[in-house]
C-alpha cells in the first residue's frame, strides 16, 4: 500500500458526513460480517470527484490482499477493544484514513 496513512482529524468532510450519516446501516454490515468471518473492519473506496461511496465487510483474508497480513495483524492489535475499524481510501487524495468507531 503506498497511500499515507492519515488519522480521522485530516479525514474530508465528505467521509466523515457519509459515515455519520449511514451508521446504522453500516453498524448492520459490520455485524453481519463479524457473524459470518469473526474478524475483519470495514472498507471504504471513495472519490468525491466521482461522487463514489463503496462500503464493504472485509475479513482477514480479503485485507491481507490489500495490505500485508503483518499490516493487517499489527492493525488488529493495536484497535481499541470496543472499537470497530473503518479501512477508508480516498482515491481522489490517494490516502488511506483508519477510523476508530
Amino acid at each position: 500500500m503506498s497511500a499515507p496513512i492519515q488519522n480521522i482529524s485530516s479525514a474530508p468532510a465528505y467521509i466523515t458526513s457519509f459515515i455519520q450519516t449511514n451508521m446504522t446501516k453500516i453498524q448492520e454490515i459490520y455485524e453481519e460480517g463479524i457473524t459470518e468471518h469473526s474478524s475483519g473492519c470495514m472498507r471504504f473506496d471513495c472519490s468525491q470527484e466521482h461522487n463514489k461511496m463503496d462500503v464493504m465487510f472485509m475479513n482477514d483474508e480479503s485485507m491481507s490482499k490489500i495490505i500485508t497480513k503483518e499490516s493487517w495483524e499489527s492493525l488488529k492489535q493495536g484497535m481499541p477493544q470496543d472499537k470497530k475499524l473503518f479501512f477508508v481510501q480516498d482515491i481522489d487524495r490517494k490516502a488511506v484514513f483508519l477510523i476508530y468507531v
